[in-house]
């Protein structure tokens, strides 16, 4: 049985993976510095062998030395990361954020509100960033959520995709959280964890977890939650790799998480289908290119793990 939570003062445990973005670290904590509640903990996890972090987060000390601030240096890789910080949090809810991330006032307060129900097991909220003009990429468009097949705004397709939130104003039960924005009781946190076989980059990490979360009871979203993300990690990737990547663990996720039918692996494969679609469109030739990398990979392996050279 998980045990209630203890309100209003409920303790929060803010975990952030970076990696040699230490200006940008800066800004998120000294937002988060700002937003967190009284009690609440950051816990900063540096996946870059040079500690890049550690004066970052020692400068956020003196400026506010009532704030529990804690540095980890970690290997690389989002998952083991979050894993190390999951370890080291002393927090009931344990709140993760992308190292590009400031917060609008009230985040915090709006997101724990949820965790007053005992069936509630994780939270998230409404993320505003930008997007380009191309064709297909607002993660909320009405297109995209119709290209999945419809169906309830929030939740996972049986063939692993999201049905996207295109009423952002609305709260509502969800199966995934973006990892910009995710939380979760820290009992429930600490027994699903983070899949430490999606090494790297993680891509597919959050919809692992989130949706395994959501296996242990409610997921709220909660508009008024808001944070800001800036979205550099995928713009600094090459795109041929990204979208090789993006196969692979999808394939991966896909086949871990969801029943195998021969729906489910038409639907999976139509969307692989719309994926190269969208780069034709757009003229991502190096992303179409790695596309047909990752399916030629996925098909050729075999028994495999997203561990594989990508």
């Amino acid at each position: 049985m998980i045990p209630p939570l203890s309100f209003p003062g409920v303790r929060i445990s803010l975990i952030i993976a970076t990696k040699g973005r230490p200006a940008v670290l800066a800004a998120a904590l000294e937002s988060s510095a700002r937003a967190l509640p009284p009690d609440g903990e950051v816990i900063v996890v540096d996946g870059d062998p040079e500690r890049s972090a550690e004066p970052v987060v020692a400068e956020l000390r003196s400026r506010y030395p009532d704030l529990t601030a804690l540095y980890i240096s970690s290997e690389s890789g989002a998952s083991l990361q979050r894993n190390m910080g999951i370890d080291a949090a002393g927090g009931e809810v344990l709140v993760f954020i992308d190292d590009d991330c400031t917060f609008e006032p009230g985040v915090f307060e709006a997101l724990i509100a949820p965790y007053r129900d005992p069936t509630v097991v994780g939270a998230t909220g409404r993320i505003e960033e930008s997007h380009s003009d191309r064709l297909g990429t607002n993660p909320h468009s009405r297109l995209r959520w119709l290209l999945v097949g419809g169906g309830r705004q929030g939740q996972m397709s049986s063939f692993g995709f999201r049905r996207p939130i295109v009423d952002l104003e609305r709260a509502r039960d969800v199966e995934y959280m973006p990892g910009t924005l995710m939380s979760a009781r820290r009992e429930v946190a600490a027994e699903v964890r983070f899949d430490e076989q999606l090494t790297n980059y993680s891509l597919g990490e959050d919809d692992d977890f989130s949706y395994r979360v959501s296996r242990r009871g409610r997921i709220r979203y909660e508009p008024s939650a808001v944070v800001h993300h800036r979205r550099l990690g995928s713009r600094q990737m090459d795109r041929r790799k990204l979208d090789r990547l993006r196969v692979i663990n999808l394939t991966y996720l896909f086949r871990k998480n969801f029943p195998q039918t021969l729906r489910a692996r038409a639907g999976f494969a139509a969307m692989l289908v719309i994926l190269c679609v969208h780069r034709v469109l757009n003229r991502e030739w190096s992303g179409l290119y790695g596309l047909l990398e990752g399916i030629r990979h996925v098909r050729r392996s075999g028994p495999w793990h997203p561990g594989s050279p990508a």
